[in-house]
């Protein structure tokens, strides 16, 4: 199991539980940054407006993702008092076995999976912005 492993989830909020998902999230982010010293990146969304919430997670690898998902089993059993529906669910990275089995066994809809093809290399992404910008100006 090599290279970086990305989630990013959206979910909607039960009317009326936008104030008790903040908190319950607070509390799970908190949970995250305790238990998983090696997670990159964990950040949690929130549009009020609609009722919205997008979770985006980078691990070093799909062993962090196995960890994580330890970590926060009994946490999330919670989430159903005010998450309403799990919009999306995608995973960038290779997943390993262990790890697709502990996401297919749950009840979301279908999950996007998208496998790395490619490294970029060192100052790829300002090129590709330059000749954009460019072709934007014609």
């Amino acid at each position: 199991m090599s290279g970086p492993f990305v989630y990013v989830g959206t979910w909607t909020i039960k009317e009326g539980k936008v104030g008790d998902a903040k908190r319950f999230l607070e509390e799970h982010t908190d949970l995250v940054e305790a238990n998983e010293p090696r997670l990159i990146s964990f950040n949690v969304f929130l549009d009020e407006a609609v009722r919205r919430v997008c979770v985006v997670q980078v691990h070093p690898d799909a062993a962090s993702m196995e960890l994580h998902m330890e970590v926060i089993a009994e946490h999330l059993t919670g989430a159903a008092e005010y998450l309403e529906t799990t919009e999306h669910e995608q995973y960038y990275g290779r997943k390993s076995s262990r790890l697709a089995n502990i996401v297919n066994s749950s009840s979301c809809p279908p999950v996007r999976e998208y496998s790395r093809i490619a490294r970029p290399q060192l100052g790829c992404a300002p090129r590709l912005f330059e000749r954009r910008a460019v072709a934007n100006r014609r």
